[in-house]
């Protein structure tokens, strides 16, 4: 958020280092959105649009930006890069590096160690101002599924707006560069520049967030046009103020109405920015269009009152405290009610105030820094020098995945206590009779807790064989192959992560079958077109066809989802393997595992967090035993096309008790990594049980008999190079 108070500077400020008086609606606007974005991250009822205050600082920044730079470039004929980083260094990184300094400190104290990876990554790339791409990222990356909020993710909007204005600066020259070679106005050639930036990046906002929300939300691209927006008022304020007065004052009851009725109808289910995002942005250039016509026009006079002026200057600081203080309080009171997390939100005004007269405004005004440029960008530099170090000093911390750590697995790990040796070559396998004495309650974890999130099948992500969001590419035939790379037998691997977090265990049995397995996955996508993105259903589209053509019609397909739904989801999976089993393919249906929500678990932790906090009793994290969010679908399309559904849920819930009856730990093994997924040490643990039921189903030919009772090896596999 672009900053100013309106203040006096104190004597002896150079006329350069004085701020602007700011006019007093544009300072209630910032109480508005900062307001707006206060109260909805506190979970006050009824402000569900709460988040679009980012969307009106974003119009209001781009307004008072341009206003400097092109004020600047009207009465000198050139901008001052030097001058107008220096200014923006000084206004905010005291700040801003203040508070990423006492987040790390204050994360890295409460947060799991499991999480300073990711704390500290977000605190360089906040220094940066490049952690919106750091979370546009995550948005898309299955690892990320059921993790908490970043401590920094505000952040996010703050590195959107400085990108814009490390091009915009030089934009405004080029514009004088060319003016004068073509005898252009600077007002006509940033117009005309401004407008075709607005136009192609709202352009490609409404279409990005149809295809990857996610990323969408984060993404610079998708967010210049409110900025561009706020610019362009400047280079049209003269128009603006020869506006009748009553024009002006119904344009700013309506921007106004229109901001009200985002905070009050838009909800977390509005696809945003997209188009959706005009209706905030609009109104808030609506209201800054109306000052210059009327500037003491009622809602003016409102949006000057002088507690709106108050938290206005507040704006900034209570913008980067807020979403720490209350981020903090929900990781060590996550049962905290309204009241707490009101008299919390409160909290940080004073420490937005704190800040502003103790650290912003003295390192703003200072004579020593505003008399030389290069004095502002040394401590700017320095600035964001510490805070960068501080975070990789927190990297320095996290805990490190050692993959052959986990090689050293005992062969009886895992699942395979939980199998009745009498029944390895019987024609069911069957469960110990206590099942309870195979689960683990306290000591050595593989892998452990802290790192259970890079246990994942490393060499099909390392490869990139999980098609990220936003993708509809299928991978080349040679590419993602493992198994046997010769091998007779076809397989094909199809579905979201849920399907891929299988090939731990495909991978030796492919081995012994002869197997050929190429993996056909989609992050978030299950082979369906009901309920998906765009590119998800554009991607399944394509490889029901492959799937079906002369040629590459596998002799398997084995597939799996976590998308809940019934039978219309079920039918849509049913309807994109029919033509491959038409023309011969074979296929199982894995039924989705079982999973603990947050909701199940003490302090609503993810499991692995859960069995980090109790090491003395990891029953303590025990949940219900239930069925994977994506079994019922699966079951409409296994009936539907007749084909068999393998349900290995029991070896990952496998009950023996009072209720919960699902484990976190079963014979020294972590059942799972993130959310619903299993780590990749169960899914090896759970081989001979996978192998043995495929050979029941008669699709895969190794006696039983034959079936090796041991954790597999940690996957070795190939991604089609020899």
């Amino acid at each position: 958020m672009t900053a100013g108070t309106g203040t006096a500077a104190p004597a002896g400020v150079s006329p350069a280092a004085r701020p602007r008086v700011l006019r007093g609606d544009i300072e209630g606007l910032r109480a508005i959105a900062v307001l707006m974005v206060l109260l909805y991250h506190a979970g006050v009822p009824g402000l569900s649009g709460g988040f679009a205050g980012v969307d009106v600082f974003f119009v209001i920044s781009g307004f008072l930006i341009t206003s400097q730079l092109v004020s600047e470039a009207r009465r000198t004929g050139t901008v001052s890069l030097a001058r107008f980083y220096a200014r923006r260094a000084r206004r905010l990184l005291p700040a801003a590096s203040l508070v990423l300094v006492v987040t790390a400190v204050a994360g890295w104290l409460v947060l799991p160690p499991g999480r300073r990876g990711e704390l500290g990554t977000d605190v360089v790339g906040a220094t940066l101002y490049v952690v919106n791409w750091v979370f546009a990222g995550r948005e898309v990356d299955y690892l990320a599924e059921d993790s908490a909020p970043s401590l920094l993710q505000h952040y996010w909007s703050l590195s959107v707006e400085e990108q814009f204005y490390v091009v915009w600066p030089l934009l405004i020259l080029l514009v004088l560069w060319l003016g004068r070679r073509l005898r252009l106005s600077l007002t006509s050639g940033l117009t005309l520049v401004l407008g075709l930036v607005v136009a192609a990046s709202l352009a490609w906002s409404v279409l990005a967030t149809a295809s990857s929300p996610g990323t969408a939300y984060f993404a610079t691209t998708t967010r210049v046009w409110q900025l561009g927006v706020g610019a362009l008022l400047v280079l049209l304020s003269g128009r603006l103020a020869r506006l009748p007065r009553r024009v002006a004052a119904g344009l700013a009851v309506a921007g106004l109405v229109a901001i009200a009725v985002t905070v009050v109808l838009v909800d977390r289910g509005t696809p945003w920015p997209g188009s959706a995002a005009l209706l905030p942005t609009l109104g808030t250039a609506a209201v800054i269009a109306a000052g210059p016509a009327w500037p003491s026009s009622p809602p003016a006079r409102l949006l000057g009152l002088p507690p709106m002026r108050f938290l206005g200057g507040l704006s900034y600081g209570l913008y980067l405290w807020h979403w720490p203080v209350l981020r903090l309080l929900a990781e060590t009171r996550p049962d905290a009610g309204l009241g707490l997390r009101l008299a919390v939100a409160a909290g940080s005004v004073l420490l937005a105030w704190a800040t502003l007269h103790v650290v912003e405004n003295p390192v703003r005004f200072s004579p020593v820094l505003a008399r030389r440029t290069a004095r502002g960008l040394a401590y700017g530099a320095a600035s964001m020098a510490v805070s960068a170090a501080v975070g990789v000093a927190v990297l320095q911390t996290a805990p490190t995945f050692d993959p052959d750590v986990l090689a050293d697995v005992p062969p009886g790990s895992g699942a395979i206590g939980l199998v009745d040796p009498a029944s390895r070559t019987a024609d069911e396998l069957a469960p110990v009779a206590d099942p309870r004495v195979v689960y683990t309650g306290s000591g050595p974890v593989h892998p452990a807790p802290e790192v259970a999130t890079e246990d994942t099948p490393r060499a099909a992500y390392g490869a990139g064989c999980q098609v990220q969001q936003g993708a509809t590419e299928i991978t080349p035939d040679d590419e993602c192959v493992f198994g046997d790379l010769d091998g007779p037998v076809s397989v094909a691997l199809v579905g979201d992560s849920k399907a891929l977090q299988w090939i731990s265990a495909l991978e030796p049995i492919a081995e012994l079958e002869g197997w050929r397995v190429k993996v056909y996955t989609k992050s978030a996508c299950g082979f369906v077109a009901v309920e998906a993105e765009p590119d998800c259903v554009a991607y399944n589209a394509a490889l029901a066809e492959r799937l079906a053509t002369p040629g590459s019609v596998p002799d398997l397909i084995l597939t799996s989802m976590v998308k809940y739904g019934g039978e219309e989801l079920g039918t849509s999976l049913a309807d994109h393997l029919r033509p491959a089993v038409e023309a011969g393919a074979e296929v199982v249906l894995l039924a989705d595992n079982p999973a603990p929500s947050r909701a199940e678990l003490p302090d609503e932790m993810t499991l692995y967090e859960c069995v980090g906090a109790h090491p003395d009793d990891y029953g303590a994290c025990s949940y219900p035993s239930g069925r994977g969010s994506g079994t019922p679908a699966l079951t409409v399309a296994s009936e539907q096309l007749d084909v068999p559904l393998l349900d290995l849920g029991r070896w990952v819930c496998p009950g023996g008790g009072p209720e919960p009856a699902c484990p976190p730990v079963v014979g020294g093994v972590l059942v799972f990594r993130q959310g619903s997924h299993l780590t990749a040490t169960y899914v090896r643990s759970l081989t001979p049980v996978l192998h043995s039921e495929l050979v029941r189903l008669g699709v895969a030919r190794t006696p039983l008999q034959e079936i090796e009772w041991a954790v597999a090896a940690p996957g070795r596999a190939t991604t089609g190079e020899r």
